[in-house]
């Protein structure tokens, strides 16, 4: 089996942290060349793990046959240009979540993926948690019957992260890069990945820090078509030091017959039904834990990024379709989108026929 080779355009956090490494360490990739505007950003990047070719130009990268596929790293409102240029030279692309700013140019991207016929898939790493894979099974088997409720909250320190500027977040609220549309965007996609169609959505939102024009905190609830009311809680919080526990980073579905419990983070959950363990002193039901491969980290965030770039070469390799399609990563987007449309008009905001 010949290794895909891989670029990477954008050099910031995401791709230092989960693209680069993932490829680097994957025998089924060989990390060609890294494209940043700040040559010198990209030049170190090239040094660290022995990459031959770095670029300041995504054009020249593509032009250069150097790479069959690239993971597109750069800020969501260049996404469509990146994405749409790849697709013309026939590379296949992994994309960063969102798919784009906006639904036109998320559009552009899957038309010029469509007639391109490359392998297209958008960053949606926390799919590939095995808690989620197997909550979405036990969904699937009425492990708690038909569900009616669902919560996934997610807390953040966002922008104020000590390796990020929070003074860019200041100017790009017309860009939607406030917490729902960035931090929530995997919740929004996990919920759509577990509940099908959604039918309306109202939110609400708020900036409390200093520093940012965008919001920092947003509550949105969607109904969906098959009946389920799903809530997505999201804040950024200026906090030093702050880290994500399973306690700020959760999901939890209420069905009919039981309740699923779920970490964000990591292999965590556990199910409440008809089997599971009962206290016979206080005579109440307990969630039993689910027991995961002890191979899985405790903090397998980092687990799913490797399963996703694994999933995405395998997508190449073996002429299948990705887990996340772009299909899937529109939908996210147009009910993202939508969110904020409700809360700008104070109203519910519509799914089921789209103009």
């Amino acid at each position: 089996m010949k290794a895909v080779k891989v670029g990477v355009v954008g050099c910031g956090q995401i791709a230092k942290e989960a693209h680069i490494p993932n490829y680097v360490m994957n025998p089924k990739a060989m990390l060609t060349a890294i494209c940043d505007v700040d040559e010198q950003a990209a030049k170190a990047l090239c040094e660290k793990y022995g990459v031959k070719h770095f670029f300041t130009n995504y054009e020249e990268l593509f032009e250069s046959n150097y790479v069959q596929a690239v993971s597109v790293c750069v800020p969501t409102h260049l996404h469509s240009k990146v994405v749409k240029a790849a697709a013309e030279h026939g590379i296949h692309v992994l994309c960063e979540k969102p798919i784009a700013s906006t639904l036109k140019e998320a559009d552009e991207i899957l038309d010029a993926v469509s007639k391109s016929k490359i392998k297209f898939t958008v960053g949606y790493n926390r799919r590939f948690l095995p808690n989620h894979i197997l909550m979405k099974k036990y969904l699937e088997e009425g492990r708690i019957g038909k569900p009616i409720l669902a919560r996934a909250s997610t807390i953040t320190m966002g922008p104020y992260q000590p390796q990020i500027e929070v003074s860019k977040y200041a100017d790009e609220a017309k860009k939607r890069v406030g917490c729902l549309f960035d931090s929530g965007a995997h919740l929004v996609d996990l919920m759509l990945w577990l509940f099908g169609k959604p039918k309306e959505v109202n939110s609400i939102m708020s900036t409390y820090f200093e520093g940012v024009t965008v919001d920092d905190s947003a509550i949105m609830v969607t109904k969906f078509e098959n009946g389920v009311i799903g809530s997505v809680h999201v804040a950024w919080l200026d906090l030093p030091n702050f880290k994500a526990t399973e306690n700020t980073r959760r999901i939890e579905i209420i069905g009919t017959h039981g309740l699923l419990e779920s970490d964000c983070l990591g292999p965590s959950l556990s199910i409440y039904n008809k089997t599971s363990l009962t206290s016979k002193i206080k005579g109440k039901a307990w969630l039993t834990p689910v027991k995961f491969d002890p191979r899985i980290p405790q903090e397998a965030l980092a687990f799913s990024f490797a399963k996703e770039i694994e999933n995405f070469l395998d997508s190449i390799i073996k002429n299948k379709t990705p887990l996340v399609t772009g299909t899937q990563a529109r939908e996210s987007l147009r009910l993202i989108l939508a969110a904020y449309e409700s809360y700008e008009s104070k109203k519910t905001v519509s799914l089921v026929d789209e103009k």
